[in-house]
């Protein structure tokens, strides 16, 4: 009975398991074919960034439940195989011999043979019908704990719904309906409070609601308030809360996909940078401004259902939010509506689920009839009288040992050590940094003085205002902002000391540059030597050949039995010779030039090289004295860090 309940459902474990293997690796490839162009293309809009990773979570879906995949023929076809040639000719005909106990009796008389059924599935089959019943078990396991969590989380969503009650603030409601009128939408939200919640809310899928904690609305400005509606409201135009089911959905039937959780991830935070977007444009607000109010409210989000996630309250999310609050264009948020219609065909062919296959193999060729025999031809005579003697290939004569040979060419006088290198600059010594990760960064109009990440550096620079100094503090894990004008002065007061010791390192470099430059244009001297030294090379090949094409003229003298010819060639000869010893003598005096003119080179090259050893070893001393320098100043500068967190001129972020 087992076996035959594994074969009943084998056909649905079939289906389910070429479905899940098509998701995990389709979705995969859509996840990193997304992070590539995203990593490529970092000014994207992020509301195309949300869009494109919510595709990637509906392709997952979509491939899980397709029931019929479109097929993709990039595998190689298997050959056809040919059927052999049958000839056209009739068979002959065979009587047929019927044993003699069949003879005589009707078809009913005799007992049909019956033929062996089929064995029953091996062992092999049922331990793989096993394995994919355990397989669908475990997976069915984890995606009924996902929706345990699902189910919980929206539980907590709903009571805190139910308990929260009406807002009454004519001014916060009337400025709900202007953010609702301006993003579109058909009605405005409901305004609830609640003490349940840390940040903002917008939840409710048929009848939706904004929920604000009762804290923020006790202590923080109308102003700072109106930014937060207008971030909920944008979730609401974007449809968030019903498009949030996608992710949500991917998430937990692949829940054991690390690519299609991180996809989600993605989803959800660039769809909260692109209603931070939305709440600029809709708000006119300064970036400086909405980032204090997300720091205030640390982009914390309630447990939410798929339909209400919020972003990860991770630190490096307030990064990636913060920093897209350094580019944004808030005159033109939207993309152009070619990137929107490009974006929406690249979606819709890339969400059809495929299946790769085989492509179609070529037709067989036609089996060829049977010819007639044809009567077969003489065999050529073996050996016919053109090719019986052959005349024989006259051999080639050896060639004489000077052909050929080039003299080694003069070799070129080698640079000296220094020439043309010229010593890198020493780098300014790093600011020194604490044990435990403090930092600091001074961020001013016209300047920049740091002793940290560039995590830091970019932190500094969302809160910088213009006409207006800020010191950011990263202390024991903390973030803080100093804006006192008195702190300011003394830390810039403490850095006039090592910013002239850098100026004068910087003039240093500049002379070793000159000297730099002096260098290279003695090398690009000594390289054009080197060519026509190299030239002169060539000649000398050239008189070589000569003598070579000489020697061998004087072995065919031998062969000459006039001697009144034999001696008019001699004296040729001998001519030649004097003229190629004569060009000898010019080429080995020019090059005897060019080797002193390359020696002189060499020995300015030489001088050029010790003045800048001269200027390296001063440099590095100024090196030495500018580290110990920065190192008293720092510690002057945590000390005047310290007396002003005491002081608590220090504003505080979320860790």
């Amino acid at each position: 009975m087992e076996p035959l309940a594994l074969q009943d459902l084998g056909p649905w474990l079939s289906s389910w398991g070429e479905g899940l293997w098509r998701a995990t690796w389709q979705g995969a490839l859509a996840t990193l074919a997304v992070w590539a162009l995203v990593k490529a293309l970092p000014r994207l809009p992020a509301s195309v960034k949300a869009g494109l990773w919510w595709a990637v979570a509906l392709k997952c879906v979509l491939a899980l439940g397709w029931p019929r995949p479109v097929p993709l023929p990039l595998l190689a076809a298997e050959p056809a195989r040919s059927l052999p040639a049958v000839s056209p000719e009739p068979l002959p005909r065979a009587p047929v011999v019927l044993p003699q106990r069949v003879l005589g009796r009707t078809p009913e008389d005799v007992t049909p043979v019956r033929q062996a059924p089929p064995p029953a599935g091996g062992g092999w089959e049922v331990v793989l019908g096993w394995g994919a019943l355990l397989l669908f078990a475990g997976w069915a396991s984890g995606v009924a704990w996902q929706l345990v969590g699902h189910v919980r989380s929206w539980r907590l969503i709903r009571g805190m719904r139910e308990r929260a009650r009406p807002l009454a603030h004519p001014e916060l409601e009337e400025e709900l309906e202007f953010l609702a009128t301006e993003a579109g939408l058909r009605r405005a939200p409901k305004l609830l409070v609640s003490s349940e919640v840390a940040s903002p809310l917008a939840t409710g899928l048929l009848s939706p609601v904004v929920v604000l904690p009762v804290k923020a609305v006790a202590g923080m400005p109308v102003e700072a308030l109106r930014m937060a509606l207008a971030h909920e409201v944008a979730h609401l135009r974007r449809g968030d809360l019903w498009m949030g089911w996608a992710p949500a959905f991917a998430e937990t039937v692949l829940f054991f996909h690390p690519l299609v959780r991180q996809a989600a991830r993605e989803y959800a935070l660039a769809r909260e940078e692109a209603c931070d977007a939305e709440a600029l444009r809709l708000t006119g607000a300064e970036p400086a401004d909405y980032g204090e109010l997300l720091i205030a409210f640390g982009i914390i989000r309630a447990p939410g259902t798929a339909a209400a996630l919020g972003a990860s309250a991770h630190l490096h999310a307030l990064h990636r939010r913060l920093r897209m609050l350094e580019s944004v264009d808030v005159m033109s948020p939207r993309p152009r509506r070619w990137l929107k219609g490009a974006l929406c065909l690249l979606g819709v062919v890339g969400l059809v689920p495929f299946q790769v296959v085989a492509q179609d193999a070529p037709p067989a060729p036609a089996a060829k009839a049977a010819t007639p025999a044809v009567p077969a031809t003489p065999a050529p005579e073996a050996n016919p009288p053109a090719a019986r003697k052959a005349p024989p290939v006259p051999p080639v004569p050896p060639v004489p040992p000077h052909v050929g040979r080039v003299p080694p060419m003069p070799p070129v006088p080698p640079m000296p050590p220094h020439a043309g290198r010229v010593p890198p600059l020493p780098p300014l010594p790093p600011m020194p940094m604490e044990d435990d990760g403090d930092s600091y960064v001074l961020v001013t109009d016209g300047s920049v003085t740091m002793s940290g990440t560039t995590g830091d550096l970019h932190l500094a620079r969302t809160f910088k205002q213009k006409g207006k100094d800020l010191l950011y503090v990263r202390q024991g894990g903390k973030g803080f902002l100093i804006r006192d004008t008195k702190t300011l002065e003394q830390i810039r007061a403490l850095m006039k000391d090592p910013q002239a010791m850098g100026s004068a390192q910087g003039e240093l470099g500049k002379k070793q540059g000159e000297l730099g430059k002096k260098q290279g244009e003695l090398g690009m001297k000594q390289g054009e030597l080197g060519v026509k030294q190299a030239q002169l090379g060539m000649k000398h090949a050239e008189l070589a050949q000569k003598h070579a094409l000489l020697s061998m003229e004087h072995s065919r003298l031998e062969s000459i039995r006039d001697e009144a010819e034999r001696t008019r060639l001699e004296a040729e000869m001998e001519k030649k010779e004097e003229q190629l010893e004569k060009e000898e003598s010019g080429l080995a005096k020019e090059q005897e030039a060019l080797s002193r003119q390359q020696e002189a080179l060499g020995a300015q090259q030489e001088a050029l090289g010790e003045e800048q050893e001269k200027l390296g070893e001063e440099q590095e001393k100024l090196g030495r004295q500018h580290e110990k320098q920065m190192r008293e100043v720092h510690t002057k500068v945590r000390t005047v860090i310290d007396g002003a967190l005491k002081q608590g001129l220090g504003e505080p972020l979320p860790s």
